[in-house]
């Protein structure tokens, strides 16, 4: 048992690792595809390292360089204008994760009941406003990813420095640093920019079809629409009517009734001849049966003495 498990390590390590090294490449092509409808010139292998190539970092050579703690402070206050434009661009992307989390929850909220339109291209927009504010949303999840930073540190060989090469490294280290989180910032300022593209666009297209099913639906339309729906659903109509029950017993019988007033008397019928009666009931098949019948029923009838 314990060697299967030994042999089924390394399999199980490698199915991970694919799956790990396929998302995160499904995850780049789809910000890639986004940013290049955007309108963004931007390259796969910038994407995947996390960060542009628009600054680079050449060391300065501070060989003849007078003022080196004036130099040093300037180089500190551009890292610190770095790290404030970061601080920056990461609170417009909390606030628009924020918007965009909300309005994906609301949507996901009213769709089923509110916004399920009739008209296939109405359904067909509502279905891209959705992908789009998914997109926007992972956009900037890439944004919150881990990524490199290059940090200044004292190294042993700066101890052994004097005062004035040390100014010198700190002030490229700070230089350098800055360089390299400006880069970063500028990636990011993409996703974002990206991101809010996709939110505005699926906030468009939800408003203008709520507008348009407001303006060609009216309340009292909506509410006759789902009335005749409610009528002609033999499923609802059978659950609201119930099962039939059993027949219940014979109830006792009524009271009778009042006696009914006597009617009108009639007109007065037509004077007719005798001769004419007497020749309608001769000529009438059931009187002469009659007859007939009285005379056989007389024949068969024994004589008296």
């Amino acid at each position: 048992m314990k060697n299967w498990i030994l042999k089924l390590l390394p399999r199980l390590q490698s199915f991970l690792d694919w799956f790990y090294y396929a998302r995160r490449h499904c995850v780049t092509f789809l910000a890639f595809i986004t940013l290049r409808i955007y309108g963004k010139e931007i390259r796969y292998c910038e994407l995947e390292a996390g960060s542009l190539e628009s600054r680079k970092f050449e060391p300065l050579s501070l060989e003849d360089a007078q003022g080196l703690d004036l130099l040093l402070s300037d180089s500190k206050d551009s890292l610190a204008k770095a790290e404030g434009r970061r601080t920056v661009i990461t609170e417009k992307c909390k606030t628009l994760l924020t918007l965009g989390s909300l309005l994906f929850g609301v949507i996901g909220l009213l769709l089923p009941k509110y916004l399920a339109f009739d008209s296939v291209w109405m359904r067909g927009l509502s279905a891209l406003a959705i992908a789009l504010l998914f997109n926007a949303i992972v956009l900037l999840l890439i944004f919150f990813d881990v990524g490199t930073e290059i940090v200044v540190v004292i190294t042993q060989e700066d101890i052994s420095l004097d005062e004035v090469n040390q100014k010198k490294s700190l002030l490229n280290q700070n230089l350098n640093c800055a360089v390299a989180l400006d880069n970063r910032t500028d990636f990011l300022v993409e996703l974002y920019l990206g991101a809010r593209f996709c939110f505005l666009s699926a906030l468009t297209i939800v408003a203008g079809l709520v507008l348009t099913s407001v303006v060609m639906n009216s309340p009292r339309d909506q509410t006759e629409h789902i009335v005749r729906e409610l009528r002609t659903n033999p499923t609802l109509t059978n659950l609201l009517r119930g099962s039939k029950g059993d027949n219940g017993a014979k109830g006792d019988r009524g009271d009778q009734g009042i006696e009914g007033k006597q009617g009108l008397k009639g007109e007065r019928g037509n004077d007719s001849n005798p001769s004419d009666v007497a020749s309608a009931l001769l000529l009438d098949a059931k009187f002469r049966e009659m007859i007939d019948k009285a005379v056989e029923s007389r024949n068969k009838t024994p004589a008296k003495p």
